[in-house]
């Protein structure tokens, strides 16, 4: 097989999980999920794109200007709108946009620089080893397949940890119903 990243044939990293997925319906009542158990899947991820997932995780900076540029124009936006509408008395329903703006841009740059810096502490407090393997399996989680139809596809790591879990942490960590959580686990034990 080759690198789910970049294609390349020599690859370090090897990972089996269970694919879990998952169809909300949506109606008059509410919101009804409904999951199914899918195949058993093998990804692969070269030592070089496990490598370069470290250094981003590591020294965040690119990152941080990727995810946040949206909220950025949000903000830049917002400040605009609210310095050009509380100039003129006109348009007065139309003042709350501009703050609100700015409230959004702030909190959604705030969430995301957390997220990375969260994710860059999980990784300093492994050891190198450790950070080339959790950087391979997330890696992997990015470019494989995240839709199959209507459903969304979601994965089960097969490991150790994972099968050491009982039903309730499986279902609380993969978001799972009780039943699909209960054959995962059974699932987890003949594959492993």
């Amino acid at each position: 097989m080759a690198c789910l990243n970049c294609n390349e044939a020599r690859t370090e990293y090897s990972f089996d999980a269970l694919e879990v997925h998952t169809l909300h319906v949506r109606d008059f009542g509410g919101e009804r999920v409904i999951q199914a158990l899918g195949e058993r899947v093998t990804f692969e991820v070269c030592g070089a794109c496990a490598s370069e997932e470290v250094r981003a995780s590591l020294f965040p900076a690119v990152r941080v200007l990727r995810k946040c540029w949206g909220f950025g124009v949000v903000l830049a936006v917002g400040a605009v709108l609210s310095l050009t509408l509380t100039l003129s008395d006109e348009m007065i329903a139309l003042r709350v946009i501009g703050p609100l703006g700015v409230f959004v841009g702030v909190s959604g740059i705030v969430g995301r620089v957390r997220e990375v810096l969260a994710r860059r502490k999980v990784l300093e407090a492994m050891s190198e080893s450790e950070r080339l393997r959790d950087s391979a399996w997330v890696c992997a989680l990015r470019n494989a397949p995240k839709k199959f139809g209507d459903n969304d596809i979601t994965y089960i790591p097969i490991n150790s940890q994972t099968m050491s879990m009982t039903e309730a942490e499986l279902s609380d960590r993969y978001n799972l119903i009780p039943a699909i959580a209960s054959l995962a686990r059974k699932n987890l034990w003949t594959a492993g």
